[in-house]
């Protein structure tokens, strides 16, 4: 069984020791930085173009699945409670498992169809890429996917990464910007639950 928390010290300990690329953020050398395109058909960096230094939520999608059209819809719904921060202090990415099938083209029409507004992406990129940056946000516990059903939320800039299941509704998935989000107060007590944060941090010593 793989630990992820070991996993990412190791990545971070040997990205660090290259001086040539320093790290940008926390997770930098934990989550891949594949090209990615979105359905506006412009190419991006996904980490360094989407998200560092930015607070955002990730899901994955498939437009000929039913079930997936059921999240992009909870996802609109969190477009509206957003707002007019939406684009400006938080950002949604949706990344289709399929591909092969959502071009560019195809995500413009879903887009358009959930009337996504600016800070709001629909991407694609290579299948294999793609795969591989799945794996590392949503699969834990030895290998159990949870991409269709979890989103990702966290802020890049401090560190700070969580997950909440995409069936918890627009309320509940836009409350959690606040958990991430310095100087705000959550509507509600924390509450931790289902998967577990992005990674393991070992625990600290009292000297």
């Amino acid at each position: 069984m793989l630990n992820l928390g070991k996993m990412l010290v190791a990545a971070v300990t040997g990205a660090a020791s290259e001086c040539s690329r320093p790290l940008r953020g926390p997770y930098a050398g934990y989550i891949p930085n594949i090209v990615v395109r979105t359905h506006l058909n412009q190419r991006a960096w996904f980490y360094d173009d989407l998200i560092w230094r930015r607070i955002f939520l990730i899901h994955c999608i498939e437009s000929a699945n039913p079930e997936s059209l059921s999240a992009v819809e909870t996802m609109a719904g969190v477009q509206r409670l957003l707002g007019e921060r939406l684009g400006r202090d938080v950002f949604i990415y949706s990344i289709t498992a399929d591909p092969a099938n959502d071009t560019p083209r195809r995500l413009r029409g879903l887009a358009e169809r959930y009337s996504a507004r600016d800070g709001w992406l629909f991407l694609t990129g290579e299948d294999s890429a793609l795969e591989h940056l799945r794996g590392r946000l949503f699969t834990y516990n030895g290998g159990h996917n949870c991409s269709t059903m979890l989103v990702r939320y966290g802020n890049e800039a401090v560190g700070v990464w969580g997950g909440v299941p995409v069936s918890c509704g627009p309320e509940e998935i836009a409350q959690r910007i606040a958990w991430v989000t310095p100087g705000e107060s959550p509507a509600g007590p924390p509450k931790r639950g289902g998967p577990p944060l992005l990674a393991e941090q070992p625990e600290q010593e009292d000297e």
